[in-house]
């Protein structure tokens, strides 16, 4: 059986969640993954992360990661 990877260009954004705590969401720039349309990915934070130290996680996110990518086997 062959793999297949699926590849999107994305970016990290901060939303907050019903508790209003910050999380990092991958919003990507094309749905060119068909299994993650329909879906939100994203990340919880530690507890006790202020919003500035989300935009640091988020900023420095933004500036290394390319895509976001799902592989199947």
């Amino acid at each position: 059986m062959s793999e297949k990877t699926d590849r999107a260009n994305c970016h990290f954004v901060i939303k907050q969640n019903k508790d209003g705590k910050p999380q990092i969401v991958v919003e990507r720039y094309h749905q060119s993954i068909p299994a993650l349309n329909n879906v939100v990915l994203g990340f919880d934070l530690l507890g006790g992360t202020t919003q500035e130290q989300a935009k640091k996680v988020v900023a420095l996110l933004n500036e290394n990661v390319l895509n976001v990518f799902i592989t199947s086997c």
